[in-house]
Parts: C-alpha cells; structure tokens; sequence
C-alpha cells in the first residue's frame, strides 16, 4: 500500500454507530497508530476473551508487537491466532447540559489481522526499528542486543489490511430544548505532555541528557 489509500471497509470493520466519525483513509490509520505507545491487544485462548495492553510500533505496512517468549498471549500470536488491535487517544472531555450527552472527543483505531513471527536477522534489525519508533532519535545511543536477548523475545508483525479509524470532534451536540437551561456546556482539552527527563539514580555524572530525551516527541506517520 501507498499513501492516500483507503483501507476498504470488512463486516469486521464497519462503523455502523455514528457511521459520519468513521475514517477509512489509510494515512490517518497510521498517524493515530504512531502517536500511540501503548495498544490493546485482544485474541481468544480456548474460548475466552484475552485482553492485553501492548507497546505497538508501526514500520512501513505492519504493526510490530513484541514480548518474552514464555507469554500466553505472544505464543498464540506466533501461532497464528486471529488478533484485534485497538488505539485510543483522548482529546477532549465534553460536558453537555444532559448527563446523557456528555462525551469525549477521541482519535480511536481498529485493526484486524493475524500475526506472523519474525526471525534471524530481520528481528534483529526491526527490534531496533521498535525501539526508535518508542525513543525517535535514539538511533545508535544505546548497546546492541543480547543473543540471548533476542532468543528470549517473540517479535510479531501484523499487516495493516484490515482496519478503520473512529474520530470525534466539536462540542456536545444537546438536545434543542435544552439550550436554554442553566447548565455549562461546553469543551475541556486533554493534552500528553512530556516532562523534562529525569536520570537514572546509578548514571554517571558526565553523561548529559540527549536532545531526543529533552525534546521527546512522538514520530509523524511516514
């Protein structure tokens, strides 16, 4: 896939509720999916529901999930088992002049999908993709991976085929007799704002914070 596609809509991953919030473009899928360090991973193991909060990374046409080896939920994955991966961003609470009516503006994505496991060279190579997508600009400011590391580790890539993003923005939409009641209404904005970094206890005097730590900020979709 290239830019400005679309994603084409699956039984799965039609919006039907509030269909007017629902964004099939391809670029606005991804762009959530970066601004995100932590997804919701759902699959079933015998039977049941199994929902799990995962740090996800995007490369290219894939979304990248990794974990110790031992997991329940990483050995289903390379496996094969069917997955769904939810992001959410809050933007903005909305009070409304009905308790019914109060909202939430959200950035929100759904991809369907199975996993495949990665190996060799090509985990090692993208494990470290998964890490500059955590720490953009951390490129070659840390040491390389253990084998025993990488050997503990399952890296699991999903393919970007099968998904959809669900936005909502404005104010609260009330009802028109209410308009004229006594009640605030209106937007609060809800920002991620990260602090100034804070170094490790053990660290050695000498060694100054990086610009990327000091200037942390998530990477726009490519």
């Amino acid at each position: 896939m290239s830019n400005n596609q679309s994603l084409a809509p699956s039984n799965r991953t039609t919006i039907r509720q509030s269909a007017d919030r629902a964004v099939y473009d391809l670029d606005t899928l991804k762009n959530i999916v970066d601004q995100a360090i932590i997804a919701t991973v759902s699959i079933a193991v015998d039977n049941e529901p199994f929902v799990m909060p995962m740090a996800i990374a995007r490369v290219g046409e894939y979304v990248y999930l990794h974990g110790l080896r031992t997991s329940r939920i990483m050995q289903h994955l390379a496996a094969g088992a069917p997955v769904c991966i939810c992001v959410t961003h809050v933007d903005g609470i909305i009070v409304a002049r009905s308790g019914m009516h109060c909202s939430a503006n959200y950035r929100s994505v759904m991809i369907h999908g199975q996993g495949q496991s990665i190996e060799g060279e090509e985990k090692a190579k993208l494990l470290h993709e998964v890490v500059y997508r955590l720490i953009p600009g951390s490129e070659g400011d840390y040491r390389d991976h253990l084998k025993k590391e990488l050997k503990a580790t399952t890296l699991i890539r999903v393919p970007i085929e099968e998904g959809a993003s669900k936005i909502r923005t404005g104010g609260p939409i009330d009802d028109k007799e209410d308009l004229s009641t006594p009640y605030w209404a209106g937007e609060i904005p809800v920002q991620q704002i990260y602090g100034e970094p804070i170094p490790s206890a053990d660290l050695a005097d000498d060694i100054a914070v990086p610009e990327y730590a000091r200037h942390y900020k998530r990477p726009i979709a490519d």
